[in-house]
């Protein structure tokens, strides 16, 4: 479907735009995907899974542009896609959110810092089980066929012979630019995100307003040729510190509850929920 205010010409370069970046950033996913197999580096899982976010950015960015159905249903991915996200949220708490955090709680302690130890090692255990429901759902062969059948849909997705431009078409005497497809389309995201974190509230809000974040962030990066370079770094430093500030909340939450799952002494759970209710008062501020 040909969007509003774009002749066929335009259309076509949009199309042809959306199998470049589109056809490089699910590549991209599967390259991390093969890492993974004999990986045990935590990176390696965080690039994974930014590089699928930054597909389906991608996906949503040229939704008005994409014909209707033009690649193949998702849902053969999900159960690895789920894996991924529980190993990465083991990853961040043991990696990033937990030592960060653990003087404020053992304080030279040592019954906290035996707590402390236990809940690392049950995370270090169930990092390292988790890895490997993540590998035996790489082996899956609708994973690989999904992906396949994606790229090879996306090397047509441009091609002229498949496009039909109806007959007597009336084109603007201007043709929008792919410039000004790209700036209006993006402004409206970043306008998303300012109205979103105006007045964050509950965490729920708070996780919408970091995907809106992501989405300013990775289609900014995608389109960047494209846009002004005062602009883009506008709305790329707006996206990052929101993603980053949000995040700071997210993490703890989610390792709070991890702590609970896990069996940890109730102390340090409390302490760890403690903190996160903190920063979800304050906007994500630590």
């Amino acid at each position: 479907m040909t969007p509003p205010h774009a002749d066929h010409r335009t259309h076509h370069a949009m199309l042809q735009l959306a199998q470049r970046l589109l056809s490089h950033m699910l590549r991209t996913f599967a390259t991390h995907l093969a890492e993974l197999q004999h990986s045990d580096d935590p990176e390696v899982v965080h690039q994974a899974r930014v590089a699928w976010r930054r597909f389906k950015s991608g996906l949503r960015l040229f939704k008005p542009v994409l014909p209707p159905n033009a690649l193949p249903d998702w849902a053969p991915l999900k159960p690895l896609l789920n894996a991924l996200g529980e190993l990465r949220d083991r990853d961040v708490a043991l990696t990033e959110t937990l030592p960060t955090l653990q003087h404020a709680y053992t304080e030279h302690q040592p019954h906290r810092q035996a707590h402390w130890q236990a809940l690392q090692n049950a995370l270090t255990q169930a990092a390292q089980t988790q890895r490997h429901t993540v590998r035996q759902a790489l082996q899956n062969p609708a994973v690989g066929h999904t992906l396949l059948s994606a790229l090879q849909a996306l090397q047509t997705l441009a091609d002229p012979a498949t496009l039909d431009e109806p007959k007597h078409a009336k084109h603007p005497t201007k043709p929008p630019t792919l410039e000004h497809w790209a700036q209006r389309r993006l402004a409206r995201l970043n306008q998303r995100l300012m109205t979103a974190t105006q007045t964050l509230g509950p965490l729920e809000n708070q996780h919408r307003a970091r995907i809106l974040a992501k989405r300013l962030r990775y289609s900014t990066e995608a389109l960047r040729s494209l846009l002004p370079k005062k602009t883009r770094q506008r709305w790329a430093q707006q996206a990052s510190h929101w993603q980053t500030q949000l995040g700071t909340t997210r993490d703890t939450a989610r390792a709070s509850t991890l702590a609970a799952e896990l069996g940890a002494d109730a102390e340090l759970t409390a302490f760890l929920r403690g903190v996160a209710v903190g920063q979800q008062m304050g906007g994500g501020d630590r």
